[in-house]
């Protein structure tokens, strides 16, 4: 049986579309969290909060699940939509940094996991005195690149931003996801192939690209072969917030269950899909989802 630690931020966001606001829970974990829970897979989920704000705990799938880290402050967002491409993004930017000693402290013993999903939202969420004990415990690395680009401008909104240490942090992943956004703010220059070669001469084995409606990019070091995965258009959009973090945990799912890369891309691709069509977090079942991909497979 698979086990996988997670580890990132829960948040409250703030939407804004026109005059119309709506706040919510947020953040990676909360909707990895459905897909694990869905897919059977056994998971520990290191988040932190504010203990004020322990109520949305209950907002998950398993709350015994759930292991809070308490701060001052939970992190925040608030994203001010200007059209349903573009948004004005804001934080508090608080520094809620998961710590070696949190994982002691909860008594998290590594020899208990397969891997460890690491999702940070902000800069601060990464450690690299954690990065470096997961590393040290032959523990494989999952890791989201979004949060390592983001810090706060003079105004308090998020822009994008390239860390000193980015390079640093990239040997120690063995798996990295990025979208192509990313992707090119980091190497505006190159394609996304070479983009994809360079960050892998940097430390991660496997490098995912998502592409949003275009599809995905993988590729493997060890395999030196690069897989395009095509989209699969939803019946119809309903709620896209969450779609790339439940690509993560659908992909490492089926990898984490003897699925290869390509074969955990089309199923990543699927289950994102039938998030997409659906309120809220990914809800439906297995079985659904393998019907659906029959679909994808021409069947």
């Amino acid at each position: 049986m698979t086990n996988l630690l997670v580890l990132g931020p829960v948040t409250i966001d703030k939407n804004i579309h026109g005059k119309i606001e709506q706040t919510s829970i947020g953040g990676a974990v909360y909707y990895q969290a459905f897909v694990f829970d869905k897919l059977g897979i056994n998971y520990k989920i290191l988040t932190t909060l504010s203990f004020n704000d322990k109520d949305l705990l209950n907002e998950f799938p398993d709350k015994s699940s759930i292991i809070p880290i308490y701060k001052d402050q939970t992190l925040y967002f608030t994203n001010d939509y200007l059209n349903d491409e573009n948004r004005l993004q804001k934080s508090n930017f608080i520094n809620n940094t998961i710590t070696v000693n949190d994982l002691i402290e909860n008594n998290i013993n590594l020899d208990d996991y397969d891997g460890v999903l690491i999702n940070p939202l902000i800069y601060t969420d990464v450690n690299i005195n954690l990065l470096e004990y997961f590393s040290k415990n032959n523990i494989p690395i999952f890791l989201s690149i979004q949060g390592l680009l983001r810090k706060e401008d003079v105004n308090g909104y998020v822009e994008f931003n390239i860390p000193s240490n980015l390079n640093e942090i990239l040997k120690y992943a063995n798996l990295l996801f990025l979208d192509e956004f990313e992707a090119n703010y980091i190497y505006p220059d190159l394609d996304l192939f070479r983009t994809i070669k360079k960050i892998t001469n940097l430390g991660p084995n496997e490098v995912i690209i998502t592409e949003n409606n275009k599809g995905s990019l993988l590729y493997s070091k060890f395999e030196k072969k690069l897989y395009d995965i095509e989209a699969f258009k939803p019946y119809k959009v309903n709620s896209p917030t969450g779609a790339g973090d439940t690509y993560m945990a659908a992909y490492i799912a089926k990898r984490l269950n003897k699925g290869s890369i390509y074969e955990s891309g089309k199923f990543a691709t699927v289950l994102t899909t039938v998030k997409i069509e659906n309120k809220g977090p990914f809800n439906k079942s297995i079985l659904y989802v393998l019907s659906r991909l029959l679909d994808f497979c021409g069947f």
